[in-house]
């Protein structure tokens, strides 16, 4: 049984305060877990009786090392409200560490070294805040094999809950790095940055990087854009057009779907 003890701490890792003290994150939902595992050390698993057999059956075709190291069978009248970040939990919630190194990364602090750039396309987001967008960028960048992503300061913690789930299990695969100076970092950057704006080129018209050549595509904040002092270094500035181009269209795209079009125009040119 879980003791109040425990039950007090995954309640805390719903805000990043108590994540960054415990270490930890949360993944719910037999799916996104079993994505994680693997991945991510988990410490505990917990399920309902109801998908107990499904879980274990889920868990036997792991390697001993990625299972949890502990897995908490709960009655099927547990009070999931307890813990779950979910308004309809799915019955199954792990605990994994968060990852040690995504804070130490040399190109993320902004000590790019020669050969250091990642070849190829990465993405760098300049303070997206919102979870869900997050998350379901990351999970783009993992459909379109984007391996590297940069978040300057301001972006959504990536490990909070809603971003957990919305990717999908997409953190498994992509490699995050924490960018303390973004100015720095881009300055230092070996490749060509391309970056959205209202003005830019057609991005169906333009010519675009090879997709050998590394190159950062920069997606900004959701209701400023990318910042000023970002733009002012962007050497490809690109726009979505808008379809029929004679008549009047909402402002702009959300930043997730406009990060997926931008992704799948890249690859397929590519």
């Amino acid at each position: 049984m879980l003791s109040k003890a425990e039950l007090k701490t995954l309640r805390s890792l719903h805000d990043t305060k108590g994540r960054t003290a415990e270490g930890s994150f949360i993944a719910e939902g037999l799916k996104v877990i079993e994505e994680l595992l693997g991945a991510f050390p988990c410490s505990l698993l917990i399920v309902s009786l109801a998908l107990a057999d499904e879980a274990k059956a889920r868990l036997l075709h792991l390697a001993p090392k990625a299972r949890p190291q502990r897995v908490e069978v709960v009655p099927d009248s547990f009070d999931w409200g307890r813990i779950s970040t979910l308004r309809q939990p799915q019955g199954a919630l792990a605990v994994f560490a968060l990852p040690s190194t995504m804070a130490t990364s040399a190109m993320a602090e902004g000590e790019v070294r020669a050969g250091a750039t990642p070849a190829g396309l990465s993405l760098f987001l300049d303070r997206i805040q919102d979870p869900g967008n997050l998350g379901t960028i990351l999970r783009s960048a993992d459909w379109f094999g984007v391996q590297d992503v940069f978040l300057a300061p301001g972006t959504a913690d990536p490990y909070a809950p809603k971003v957990v789930q919305a990717t999908m299990g997409a953190l498994a695969r992509v490699r995050l790095h924490r960018v303390s100076d973004s100015l720095t970092f881009l300055r230092g950057y070996e490749g060509e940055l391309l970056g959205t704006f209202l003005d830019g080129e057609d991005l169906y018209t333009a010519t675009l990087p090879p997709p050998s050549s590394p190159h950062l595509l920069i997606m900004g904040n959701e209701g400023q854009g990318i910042h000023p002092e970002i733009a002012s270094i962007v050497g490809r500035r690109l726009t979505i057009p808008a379809y029929p181009r004679d008549r009047e269209h909402t402002e702009s795209l959300n930043v997730a779907i406009a990060t997926s079009l931008l992704l799948a125009e890249l690859r397929r040119r590519g």
